[in-house]
């Protein structure tokens, strides 16, 4: 009976006793891999970009600008965000007197060159902004920036990109639309509900070598950065909708005469014919500034002709008129055709 006893009992220890794991011991020269600054100084200096020179030319527009929007465009199309990747534990590294370092936990929680984000078709934020940012170095346009960002109600950070146009800072996060700071800002705290409470600033530059400055942000300063939309950028958005779509439809004639179609019951004399199509386009109030004016007037024009249908009934038609109104943070295009 005792002997039985002891048997079960033994059992139970092994049982319950905690497993503990074998701790994992890194180079220095691996560091980068678990901590941001380094992952930058390493990621981004001339060598690791080379593999991503003839994507940078394929993407590169214009300027800086169009060439931000390229890139977010193609990020969104072809790189998944790694939803496994991200629940796993941060990455916690202890460094000891003696110089050993030592991944406490996150093990698996690295971040990635440009070209592995590229090759693997996934990342997270991290993974994100390294590989944006490397590609606007690429095509020589420095500095630009990283953010890392901490939120009041979420131990978890947030890594984006960033560039300065104008004087205004504006946020490059994984997919369009580039958003003015004090919109990324509403954002976080609309759609995620979290506060943004302190935000780290790399700037990021080349001279015999990659440069890096790393400063702090005043969190009232980078929300005052923030467009406010008004009765002129509607005026502005429908003529510039008017003038991309008479240059691509040389059968349509702008219309002024027909520019409240959509309000009458009868069409006006003089016309046999008519169709109205109505787009609404979410808090793209908001989201809109004036600096990335035509970089959105693409966004619009390729949203509203994305239709089949749209594209074949506007063929079909002379004349034409579009008008842009405001429904709170919505944007709504109505889109009057008449013959």
């Amino acid at each position: 009976m005792k002997k039985r006893f002891f048997l079960i009992l033994l059992s139970v220890l092994l049982l319950t006793s905690p497993i503990i794991s074998e701790a994992k011991y890194i180079k220095e020269e691996d560091l980068w891999r678990y901590d941001l600054e380094k992952a930058i100084l390493f990621a981004l200096n001339p060598q690791n970009l080379s593999s991503i020179s003839n994507l940078a030319i394929k993407l590169k527009g214009s300027d800086i600008k169009e060439s931000a929007w390229n890139i977010l465009k193609w990020e969104e199309e072809n790189i998944e965000y790694d939803i496994e990747k991200a629940e796993l534990l941060p990455s916690l590294i202890r460094i000891y007197s003696t110089g050993r370092i030592e991944v406490v936990q996150g093990e698996e929680n690295v971040f990635q060159l440009p070209s592995e984000t590229i090759s693997k078709g996934k990342g997270i934020c991290g993974d994100y902004a390294l590989l944006t940012a490397g590609l606007l170095l690429k095509m020589d346009y420095q500095p630009v920036y990283i953010l890392d960002i901490e939120f009041e109600n979420d131990p978890i950070k947030h890594v984006v990109t960033g560039i300065v146009v104008n004087g205004w800072l504006f946020i490059l996060d994984q997919h369009p639309p580039v958003m003015d700071a004090g919109t990324f800002y509403k954002y976080w705290l609309k759609h995620e509900g979290k506060i943004i409470k302190d935000i780290t600033l790399y700037e990021i530059g080349y001279e015999e070598d990659i440069v890096v400055k790393k400063y702090g942000v005043d969190k009232e300063v980078f929300m005052g950065l923030d467009y406010d939309f008004s009765t002129r950028d509607l005026e502005a958005i429908s003529g510039y909708l008017m003038v991309k779509i008479k240059d691509n439809f040389k059968n349509l004639v702008i219309d002024p005469q027909i520019a409240s179609l959509d309000k009458l019951a009868y069409l006006p004399r003089g016309y046999t014919q008519g169709k109205i199509y109505s787009f609404q386009f979410p808090e793209f109030l908001d989201y809109y500034n004036p600096i990335f004016h035509f970089q959105f007037i693409d966004y619009l024009y390729g949203e509203i002709l994305d239709d089949k249908n749209i594209l074949e009934n506007i063929k079909n038609f002379k004349y034409f008129f579009v008008r842009a109104e405001a429904l709170q943070e919505d944007l709504v295009i109505i889109l009057n055709l008449a013959k």
